[in-house]
């Protein structure tokens, strides 16, 4: 597999699985909108996202530049969009069973085998720590994951071997643009 394709696949993953926490109806962060600068380091390779939420988390968007492509995904209405610019192409996949920060149940705790492993400040938030595992595709993922607000502000995945480890640079509360959250349709 080449580099190219193994980074996309590691990024694809990595958003997969940050954007699995989405709950519809239910809010998932304590705050109601926002924007967040994201730096992910996949095999040395540093690269930046910028993700934008609404309605406590249950509206999502995020977009990614790497190896001159760009990844958007939109999470709405309880599916998830990956939106290809370049080649005019949604996929649109169901969400994923759900972990909310804010309303860990005991059922959910158990499934993902979630533990608070302690405490770390990131992008000036002091989040709790957990660790727990995603099953996905087949593949059982173990994540590190420093949450502040229900925000996941640091993930570190790791997946056959390989750490992806995504860390918020910066957080900037308020309005955002709804138009973010409108899955294109292409001719």
């Amino acid at each position: 597999m080449s580099m190219k394709r193994f980074m996309v696949m590691c990024m694809s993953l990595l958003m997969a699985t940050t954007m699995l926490m989405a709950q519809d109806g239910v809010k998932k962060y304590g705050i109601k909108s926002g924007t967040i600068t994201m730096v992910s380091e996949v095999m040395g390779q540093k690269i930046e996202s910028t993700s934008y939420f609404d309605d406590y988390g249950n509206l999502e968007a995020s977009n990614t530049k790497t190896f001159g492509m760009e990844i958007a995904t939109i999470s709405r209405d309880g599916k998830m969009y990956m939106v290809n610019k370049a080649a005019k192409q949604v996929q649109e996949m169901p969400a994923q069973e759900n972990v909310n920060f804010l309303n860990l149940s005991d059922e959910i705790i158990s499934k993902y085998k979630i533990q608070e492993v302690g405490n770390e400040t990131v992008a000036g938030k002091d989040c709790v720590k957990y660790s727990l595992e995603v099953s996905q595709m087949g593949q059982t993922v173990k994540l590190t994951v420093s949450v502040w607000n229900g925000i996941p502000m640091k993930t570190v995945t790791n997946a056959n071997g390989t750490d992806v480890t995504a860390t918020v640079t910066k957080l900037v509360e308020g309005d955002v643009d709804p138009a973010l959250f409108i899955v294109p349709k292409f001719d």
